[in-house]
């Protein structure tokens, strides 16, 4: 629009968070710098998405790790009554605590004896990462989440093949062996939605519903650094920076090496770290088979992953969500070491501000702010935190998706009688003067109006402001303007 601003509407913005009380004070949002030195970080290991590679990566740069391995009774310390920090592999320089924070009661044990507390762990490992949100932090000793993510019917199908024949999982299903993927997806115990299940803290067999997923977006949304298996180099990138990892070490770049994660060079190799548990537990690299295993692939179409799929509907919707997450994330993520200017300082502007907020434009939200978007957006729009001026100045303006309810809408506003610019006042059959912007009555049962312009086509658009809608002086009154081209109008 030319000399006015367009007020859009705010309430996939301005609702109350649905953020859960733990997340909302005992984690670290992630607009929020990190502080490796003051806060304790969380890998969410959600089975057959990458988990056990970053597990090996992080013990082969000699982090310590809190995860399965340490209260494994073969190294003594599982009985302590202290947190207690050792070498599971003499020589192999990684380390891990007693205790096991991948099951609940390992996580009460750790909760007992202080894990976070103690400051002695680099990065926790869990499954249940609700209950170990909720049990491990406090506010004064805040966690910082991190999770790779797969597609539902990949991750599920995996898991399918995975079990058959996994010996040494707790959950090894050999009966599976023996069944095709259409059974096992009609089972009636089939494990459904498992990401949403587990981040709202739902056990199997309880039911999950749209306020479940809703719930789950905003943990994800404000509290999770997201990873894909299928982006795993940016998502390493990004969790090393989380984590305050310097690449550029010889042994951090050997690792790297080591996981396919950089190009090959010259460098000393690094011993590589054994894997707990048992001898099929003792490779590290990220193409070992332990916890891999070839399986067919299904496609969007096939019978096996539409059944897959109607089994998983909220974390099929909660996976295109983190996709778009993990876009708007990089700039947040990058902005985290940037030095800023003085005059950037001076004038309000930080990188992160900025960052931060791009994530204010993905609903469901709150603690929004101003974004830092196109010059004709920024120009053009208020932004949803502004006061809501008079009608002289600011003008609705109604955002048209197709098939979403809109005609609804436009229909109800007819029949409180407001006046409104979409496709009605272009029609040809509604006599009036084209040559100035006016005001049409179409219907003689319906008190609603029209301007006589069509502003839902490009053409439209172009038309109306060459006729000087929104800019002839005096204009007819205008409750609401309804358009399919957003960015065009604007």
């Amino acid at each position: 629009y030319s000399g006015r601003r367009s007020l859009l509407s705010t309430a996939y913005l301005a609702t109350t968070s649905t953020l859960l009380p733990w997340a909302h004070h005992y984690l670290a949002d992630v607009s929020d710098k990190p502080n490796p030195d003051g806060e304790t970080a969380l890998f969410w290991h959600i089975p057959k998405s990458g988990g056990t590679t970053a597990k090996r990566l992080y013990q082969c740069m000699g982090k310590t790790l809190a995860h399965r391995v340490g209260a494994d009774p073969r190294f003594g310390h599982d009985q302590e009554n202290e947190i207690v920090v050792f070498e599971p592999h003499e020589g192999k320089d990684w380390k891990v605590v007693n205790v096991d924070t991948t099951i609940k009661p390992g996580i009460l044990r750790a909760k007992e004896l202080g894990l976070v507390q103690s400051h002695t762990t680099d990065l926790i490992f869990t499954m249940e990462p609700a209950f170990a949100g909720e049990q491990l932090y406090d506010e004064d000793n805040k966690g910082r989440f991190l999770a790779l993510f797969r597609h539902p019917v990949d991750r599920a199908a995996s898991m399918f093949f995975y079990l058959q024949t996994a010996t040494w999982e707790r959950t090894y299903r050999p009966e599976w062996a023996e069944m095709t993927v259409m059974e096992w997806a009609n089972l009636k115990n089939f494990e459904s939605d498992y990401v949403v299940r587990k981040l709202v803290g739902k056990r199997f067999g309880d039911s999950v519903s749209e306020m479940d997923l809703i719930i789950a977006k905003e943990l994800v949304r404000q509290r999770f650094i997201v990873g894909l298996m299928d982006e795993m180099n940016e998502s390493i990138r990004r969790f090393n920076i989380v984590l305050g990892v310097d690449e550029s070490s010889e042994r951090s770049q050997q690792c790297m090496e080591d996981f396919g994660l950089i190009e090959p060079k010259d460098v000393t190799p690094v011993a590589p770290a054994a894997e707990e548990g048992s001898e099929e537990e003792s490779k590290t690299h990220a193409t070992d088979k332990k916890n891999s295993n070839k399986h067919p692939k299904f496609k969007e179409g096939d019978p096996e992953y539409d059944a897959i799929a109607a089994r998983n509907p909220l974390d099929m919707v909660l996976y295109n969500y983190i996709l778009q997450l993990f876009e708007d994330q990089k700039l947040i993520i990058d902005s985290y070491f940037l030095e800023l200017e003085a005059e950037e300082k001076e004038e309000g502007e930080t990188a992160n501000d900025e960052a931060a907020n791009q994530l204010a434009l993905l609903p469901p939200g709150a603690d929004v702010g101003s974004s830092r978007l196109p010059a004709e957006i920024e120009a053009n729009l208020a932004n949803v935190n502004d006061p809501i001026e008079d009608k002289e100045s600011q003008t609705p303006f109604f955002w048209h998706v197709p098939k979403s309810g809109g005609t609804t809408l436009q229909r109800m506003y007819f029949c409180m009688g407001f006046t409104l610019a979409n496709e009605v006042g272009g029609n040809s059959k509604f006599d009036s003067d084209r040559s100035k912007i006016d005001v049409i009555s179409p219907w003689s049962d319906n008190p609603g109006k029209v301007i006589n312009v069509d502003v839902t086509s490009q053409d439209g658009i172009t038309e109306a402001k060459n006729r000087g809608f929104l800019t002839q002086t005096p204009h007819p009154h205008l409750d609401l303007m309804s358009s399919q081209e957003f960015k065009f109008a604007t």
